[in-house]
């Protein structure tokens, strides 16, 4: 409505009606073809059988009860028959579906259950020694990319988009794999290392914040189901998220709705953050965090984030000049081409 697309939509709309329809009236069409030609050749084929019968009965060969016996049998099978026509719309749909399933299985699966040493936890120290990364059928975003952070430092990464800002947050968290080079953890290479204890040391509260549709409760111990309540407290006060949490109608146990629509956009991000102090990881990152606040919004999380990233190391991507404030240290990526 903002665009005064309406009847863009609305036509778009009728043209992907026209096309089920269409496919829809083919498949009509073809059983009403199918479907007749199919009793007739059965019945033919029935026919056919008591003529041969008849015969045989008249000759001797065959016994008029066998005769009977024979035709009754013939009757059942032309029922399956009949039915052949109703199969083909079933084929076509399971092709259809067989197709979305073969696409979903082709993806490479996340390793699970390997032998594979779990990461000890430390100080929180980063490396990115010589890395490359670049999307499929896409241009480099990383070539050759080093990165060293200090374990308890915060660095801020900005740059324009596509500059690979977030892709090196992705690379951290095992996301996605670097095409060459290695990313460390207090020396420790995380390629060989369990995904799980890798992820575990690593909190990240993205720009775009995924809410399950449940309670504040179910939300706060997503990434740890054994939290006491006082634990929930304190993670909701550490972020700040307790004062509005507790003008819910239920408290901790209010429904927020599928993906928090509930909530503010300043609300959501305040839960994931309190959602990622649960886990109390040794690194942090901020992916965006404040975009979702106005400048007054922005200024009180900046001063409350003084706070919580003492003692961690913070990876703080963003494009705004007030939450670099926040930074030891300030990168900036150039895009490759």
């Amino acid at each position: 409505k903002a665009f005064v697309r309406e009847k863009l939509e609305r036509n778009r709309f009728e043209e992907k009606n026209q096309e089920l329809l269409s496919v829809s009236s083919k498949q009509i069409l073809v059983n009403s073809i199918l479907s007749p030609a199919i009793t007739l050749l059965a019945s033919a084929g029935l026919l056919l059988l008591l003529w041969l019968g008849i015969n045989h009965v008249e000759s001797g060969q065959l016994a008029t009860s066998e005769l009977v016996s024979l035709l009754l049998y013939a009757m059942l099978l032309t029922q399956p028959i009949s039915g052949l026509a109703n199969v083909y719309g079933q084929v076509q749909r399971t092709l259809g579906a067989a197709d979305r399933l073969q696409a979903f299985f082709a993806q490479q699966p996340e390793p699970e259950g390997t032998n594979q040493p779990i990461l000890p936890l430390g100080s929180g120290a980063i490396e990115f020694e010589s890395v490359s990364f670049a999307y499929p059928e896409r241009e480099p975003v990383l070539q050759d990319f080093n990165l060293k952070i200090e374990a308890g430092e915060t660095i801020a990464i900005t740059g324009p988009n596509g500059a690979g800002k977030s892709t090196l947050a992705y690379l951290l968290m095992r996301f996605d794999q670097p095409q060459s080079g290695r990313i460390l953890i207090d020396d420790h290479d995380i390629e060989q290392f369990d995904l799980q204890s890798v992820r575990e040391q690593i909190g990240l509260v993205a720009q775009n914040t995924l809410l399950v549709n449940g309670t504040v409760r179910d939300n706060l111990v997503y990434g740890r189901f054994d939290a006491s309540n006082e634990d929930i407290q304190k993670a909701a006060h550490s972020a700040r998220a307790s004062e509005f949490i507790e003008q819910l109608p239920e408290g901790y146990d209010t429904i927020i709705g599928d993906q928090g629509v509930k909530l503010s956009g300043g609300q959501r991000q305040r839960l994931s953050l309190a959602r990622t102090l649960m886990k109390d990881p040794p690194i942090l990152i901020l992916d965006e965090a404040t975009a979702m606040f106005d400048p007054e919004g922005e200024a009180g999380f900046i001063q409350e984030c003084k706070e919580l990233i003492a003692e961690r190391t913070v990876i703080l991507i963003t494009h705004r000049p007030a939450s670099l404030a926040l930074a030891d240290r300030v990168l900036k990526l150039e895009k490759l081409v």
